[in-house]
C-alpha cells in the first residue's frame, strides 16, 4: 500500500544534508507537513478504489499516524538534526554521517510497526477487484520503469544525477564554487546504477505481496508477511544489489564529508541557519 511504500532512492535526497531538504521541495517544511494527510490519501487512492466506507477508515488511520508521528518522530529527527548541525560545524568522520543517517533511517521502522495493525485491518477487507487493480496499478508501473531503464544512457543518468544533487546541494549551501562542483562530478561517475537491481526487486516484491494477500483474510498471517515485506527489503535484494547499495551509501556519505571540507564561512552559515531553521519547524510541528 501507498503508505508503507520505502522510497529505495532516497539516499539521493542525502545530498541535501541528510534527507532534510526533501521535506522542504519548493515549500516550507510546515506547509507541506500540514498538507501530508492529504497527500498521503492521494498517494493511497492512485493504487486502490475505496468505497464510502474504507475512504472514512483510511482517513482516519492516516489522521492518527500523523498525530503520532508529530508528537513521537518529528522531535527525535530535530534532536538528530542538532546533534548535525553541531557535528558539521566542528567536523564529522565519514562514519559518524552514516551513523546520523542510519539514526534517521530507523525511523521507517518504527512508523512501519506503527502503521501495520490499520494497514492489515484495512487490507483484509480489500475485495478481488480492488486488490486486482492495486497489482495491475504495480504491474503498469514495472513496466513503465522497463520502458526508462531501455530508453536510457549511461550519459543521461550521469548528467542528471550530477545536476539533481548540484541542485539540493545548493538549496541547502548556496552557489556552489568550483571545487564543489568537480567533487559532485567526480562522485556521480563513481555511482553504480540501481535502476536495474530495482526494477527486478520491484517484481519481486510484488510476486510476493501477491501471495501475501492472497491470505489476507488470516489477519495475524498477513501482518507477519507485511512486516517482512516493508521492514526488510534487503531479503528481496541480491548479493550484488546489497553490495551497490552499501558502496553508494559510503560514496554519498564520502561526498558529504568532502564537501563539508570546502564550505566557505558563508557557505556554512547558510547550512547551518537552514538546519536550525528546520529544527524549529520540527519542534514547532510537534508541539
Amino acid at each position: 500500500m501507498g503508505i508503507l511504500k520505502l522510497n529505495y532512492k532516497a539516499l539521493r535526497a542525502l545530498l541535501a544534508v541528510l534527507v532534510i531538504s526533501v521535506f522542504a521541495s519548493g515549500c516550507t517544511i510546515k506547509l507541506a507537513y500540514n498538507f501530508l494527510d492529504w497527500g498521503l490519501y492521494w498517494e493511497l487512492k492512485d493504487y486502490v478504489k475505496f468505497n464510502r466506507d474504507q475512504r472514512l477508515q483510511v482517513k482516519n488511520e492516516i489522521s492518527q499516524l500523523i498525530d503520532w508521528h508529530r508528537s513521537d518522530e518529528l522531535p527525535q529527527y530535530a534532536d538528530e538534526l542538532e546533534k548535525l548541525s553541531i557535528g558539521l560545524e566542528s567536523g564529522m568522520t565519514v562514519e559518524q554521517l552514516e551513523k546520523s543517517y542510519d539514526n534517521l533511517r530507523d525511523s521507517w521502522q518504527r512508523i512501519i510497526i506503527k502503521t501495520l495493525p490499520a494497514a492489515v485491518d484495512i487490507i483484509s477487507n480489500l475485495n478481488d477487484q480492488q486488490i486486482n487493480d492495486f497489482f495491475d496499478m504495480l504491474i503498469e508501473k514495472e513496466g513503465d520503469d522497463a520502458k526508462d531503464i531501455e530508453s536510457g544512457t549511461s550519459a543521461r543518468t550521469l548528467e542528471e544525477r550530477e545536476a539533481y544533487v548540484s541542485e539540493k546541494v545548493s538549496d541547502v549551501i548556496g552557489e556552489l564554487n568550483e571545487a564543489q562542483k568537480a567533487l559532485i562530478a567526480q562522485w556521480a561517475r563513481r555511482m553504480e546504477p540501481t535502476k536495474e537491481f530495482s526494477l527486478v526487486q520491484a517484481i519481486k516484491w510484488r510476486t510476493r505481496m501477491q501471495a501475501a494477500i492472497a491470505q489476507r483474510h488470516d489477519e495475524q498471517q498477513l501482518e507477519k508477511n507485511l512486516m517482512v515485506l516493508f521492514a526488510n527489503p534487503n531479503q528481496l535484494r541480491s548479493a550484488n544489489y546489497r553490495r551497490v547499495i552499501e558502496k553508494n551509501k559510503h560514496l554519498v556519505m564520502q561526498l558529504l564529508f568532502d564537501l563539508n571540507q570546502t564550505l566557505t564561512s558563508q557557505q556554512r552559515s547558510k547550512m547551518v541557519k537552514k538546519l536550525n531553521g528546520f529544527i524549529a519547524d520540527f519542534r514547532d510541528l510537534s508541539g
